[in-house]
């Protein structure tokens, strides 16, 4: 499927598995822009990767999407591949209400599925005008399939981006734009930096080990490169790939069932 990514723009790129996609695009030769809300961050980048773009967006500031957009297409009209990666997670308990506040409930689901669907509402009309082959990959999580609830209101995002992924594929069937779902596992980055050690310590040592990243990028982008952009879905390494298939093979079957082509 990469063969079909030509000009790639990440959302929010700057860190973990976003800035590890961002790499390993630019290293295949692929023209790549770069979005993220920290600038040194994008200056780092830009120097190490020759030729990579980048441009300061944060997508939790919702008024500021409408104008983004517009100028990353109008600047690079040859994208044709959209990751959005953005997101934050949190932990807490609703047991006790002052280890949270209404305004990071409301931040964690605005970053993690709020924004993404404006910017998949935005960026959807410059894909379709496109004639040829052009994708959408919004990045979920394993915890979209089996909540935890350390992380109650990011498991909920995420589960909302794998069904709006879901609704999103059977809207564009028929297009030249294809839905993928990018699913990873626990992961080595620092998604999980501010409570990692807390939520271990709770574990008691049964807590599970995080993927390293460089392994879920190699088995991910295996799977990218040897995909059909008609066929791929979803695409779950590890621990995810078990929960995907489980959902693929159960509620994916009823869909089928129903006729509709998910």
């Amino acid at each position: 499927m990469t063969s079909s990514f030509e000009t790639v723009l990440i959302v929010g790129g700057t860190s973990g598995i976003g800035e590890a996609f961002a790499r390993r695009l630019h290293a295949l030769g692929k023209r790549v822009i770069v979005t993220g809300r920290r600038q040194e961050r994008l200056a780092l980048m830009q120097r190490e990767l020759k030729g990579l773009e980048v441009r300061l967006m944060d997508v939790s500031d919702l008024t500021s999407l409408s104008d983004h957009v517009p100028e990353l297409t109008k600047a690079f009209p040859a994208i044709n591949t959209v990751l959005i990666n953005a997101g934050i997670q949190k932990s807490f308990s609703f047991t006790d209400p002052s280890t949270c506040s209404n305004e990071s409930i409301v931040n964690e689901i605005t970053t993690n599925i709020t924004a993404p669907m404006i910017l998949t509402r935005l960026f959807t009309p410059h894909l379709l005008s496109l004639g040829k082959p052009a994708s959408i990959l919004l990045v979920s999580s394993g915890l979209a399939f089996l909540p935890i609830g350390y992380f109650p209101v990011y498991c909920a995002t995420k589960a909302a981006v794998h069904s709006f992924a879901v609704s999103l594929r059977q809207q564009m069937k028929g297009t030249n734009v294809s839905v993928v779902e990018i699913v990873p596992p626990y992961v080595d980055t620092g998604l999980d930096a501010e409570h990692r050690e807390r939520i271990n310590q709770a574990a008691e040592g049964k807590g599970v080990p995080p993927m390293a990243l460089g392994e879920y990028m190699d088995k991910t982008m295996a799977i990218l490169e040897k995909g059909e952009v008609e066929e791929l879905r979803e695409v779950g390494v590890g621990s995810a790939e078990i929960r995907v298939s489980t959902w693929r093979g159960s509620f994916g079957k009823i869909l089928e069932q129903m006729g509709i082509d998910a």
